[in-house]
Formats: structure tokens, sequence, C-alpha cells
């Protein structure tokens, strides 16, 4: 935990249909959420997690600031795309100051990048002794391209922010999505949990065991392809598809396109538990949470629960934080709730670290 805690912290996530800035306020100890704003952005701006159109994103960047009126400028920047690497290695002990400053000469080898390219950080997972006594460390490496890093960088500058910090999006949804009294008691032995965010077209997923993130994975998939789906094979107009995917538009035709979709990402997800399996013998989950704006699709937490025959429940990213006077009436924070999991989460870096 920071020695210091920041009175301010503001978590931007920069996603393909929005831009969303969680501003969260610490009083006597407790998280405020006094701010929140939502800007939509054009398509292609933003693909598969990495900057496409750096002038459009930092104009849509400035109109958030306008819009929500937050005079703060240093944003805790929160990313996933491909270029990130996440992987878990295992290394001779050192203590946690000493493997920050030695982690550019341990992990050459773990990473399909040239060190002097990337951007590294890392949790710790265990501590565990070797066969020969031998005093080792379990760590999970993120590695990401120092340019897809700077190309956020530059945008932010020109819309006039700052970064404050840069967290892996599968990092910050823990702390919306778990309550945080469990989060901030520390090591708790249990079961596993996965965290499922669905945003328009990547999902992240996070899989805790005993509070600490022990896998993340990224899928180029959401809920616009979904959506896209119906409208390639119906000839429908997006508004439509988006309506039928959300169960606010009856179409027989367009729930089988939405069904076949559905059970084809359910084995997406099977696919990256079942690698976790693998690495770790881990068999015992004990649920499932699902947040992010494509897991408002009609039928989906049902397939899921059935597919991965895990319990599946609905995400609550409000639970953390206490609601200061936001620009939104209950109905309308209701609706935009499973998509705000990531900027609030990495607003709450402060609070949990």
């Amino acid at each position: 935990m920071s020695p210091k805690r920041a009175a301010v912290a503001l978590g931007l996530d920069i996603s393909t249909n929005s831009v969303k800035v969680a501003e969260v306020t610490l009083a006597k100890g407790e998280p405020i959420l006094s701010n929140l704003g939502i800007v939509h952005i054009p398509n292609g701006v933003i693909r598969d997690g990495e900057v496409e159109d750096g002038v459009t994103l930092a104009e849509s960047l400035k109109e958030l600031w306008a819009m929500t009126g937050i005079k703060d400028k240093a944003v805790i920047l929160g990313i996933a795309n491909q270029r990130v690497i996440v992987r878990p290695i295992e290394l001779p002990y050192m203590e946690k100051e000493e493997l920050d400053s030695a982690l550019r000469f341990q992990v050459q080898e773990f990473i399909p990048i040239p060190i002097e390219d990337a951007i590294l950080d890392f949790e710790i997972i265990e501590e565990f002794m070797t066969a020969d006594e031998e005093r080792m460390l379990t760590v999970l490496l993120v590695a990401a391209h120092k340019d897809m890093i700077q190309s956020f960088i530059e945008v932010l500058k020109a819309a006039g922010l700052a970064t404050a910090a840069i967290d892996l999006k599968a990092f910050a949804i823990p702390r919306s999505l778990v309550p945080l009294a469990v989060l901030q008691a520390g090591y708790e032995e249990g079961e596993a949990m996965c965290l499922i965010n669905i945003g328009a077209s990547m999902t992240n997923i996070t899989i805790l065991k005993d509070n600490i993130p022990r896998f993340a994975r990224f899928l180029l998939r959401g809920g616009d392809d979904f959506v896209s789906a119906i409208v390639n094979r119906l000839d429908m107009e997006w508004e439509e598809a988006e309506a039928a995917r959300r169960g606010k538009l009856m179409n027989e035709e367009a729930d089988k396109v939405l069904q076949q979709e559905i059970f084809n990402f359910v084995g997406e997800i099977r696919r990256s538990i079942d690698y976790y399996i693998a690495q770790t013998q881990e068999r015992t989950f004990s649920k499932v949470v699902l947040s992010g704006s494509g897991s408002v699709t009609v039928n989906l937490m049902q397939e899921m629960s059935k597919g991965l025959r895990i319990p599946v429940e609905v995400g609550r990213p409000l639970q953390n934080v206490q609601l200061g006077k936001l620009p939104y009436t209950a109905e309308e924070l209701a609706e935009i709730e499973p998509s705000i999991a990531v900027s609030i989460g990495l607003a709450l870096r402060e609070v949990v670290e």
C-alpha cells in the first residue's frame, strides 16, 4: 500500500466506443465517486485496444473534461490489447524493491519483445520452496510494447492531461467487482474467482485466487461482435440488432444468430479457463462475475453458467464507493453501471494498494 494516498484519483478507460472517467475522492479514508463521465467516440478511433486516430481521441478527451468539469489532469490509464503480454514466471526470491530494479535483467527469455522496447510491471503471486530448498517467487509478469504506451501518452498530452499511472484493465476490474473489505483483508485462502468484463470489442478475463490476480487474458471479441453478426446475417439495421442483443426487441431469427454467437463466445471463455487449469491444476471456482457493456446481452448469463458449469452473477461496480453528486439519475446510473467497472477500478488503485 502506498505510504500516502492521493486525495483524488481519476480512472480513465479508453475503449472502442467511448472514453470514460471516474473521479474517486477519499474523505476520512472512504472512497467517494465524486464525478463520472462518458463520451462516445466514432468508429475507428480505437481499434483492438490501440490508438488509430489520436487527433479525434484527444478532442474526445477534451470534451469529456469539459462536460464533467473535472479539474485534475493526472489520470490512471487502463490498457488492454494484444501488444501486452501477461504470463506467470518463476524467479529466485528477492524483496519487492529489489525485484522492481532487477526485473529487466531477469525476464528477456520469457517475453517476445526486446527488453529495451518493453515497459514491465509485475504482481507477486506466491513464494515457494523447490525440492532443493531454494526460495522462489511466482510472479505475474506484464510486458507492454513501449511505442503502444507512448501513443496513448501523446494523446493524453495533446488533450492537456498527464499520466499518474498506467494499469492493466484486468488488474483494475477486481477493485470494483470484489468487495473492498475482502480486497483490503489481503491474503484469504479460498476458491478461485473468474471476473469477465465484456466491452464493445474486447473482453478482459481475470482469475483471482486468494485475492491475488493469477491469470489475465484479452479476447478480441465483445458485444458489438454479437450485433455485427445479426446485422450481417439478417441485413438488419444496427440499432435494431443492438436492441435484439439487449432483449429489447423480439426477433426469432436474430435470437438464433445471437444464440450461436453466445455459444461460440462461451467456448472461448471456457478455453481460457481450461488453459489456466492446465497451468495451475486449480479446478474449483466459486463463481464468475460479469461486467461491461457487452454483458447486458440477453441469455448470456444463463448460457455462460451452463457452458462453464460455474455460478454466474452480475457485477456491481458501484459497491465499493459512496455516491457523490453525480450528473445522472438513479435510472441512468443503473443503465451505465455495467460499463464503468474498469474506470472505477482504476480510480480505486490508490485505495486498494
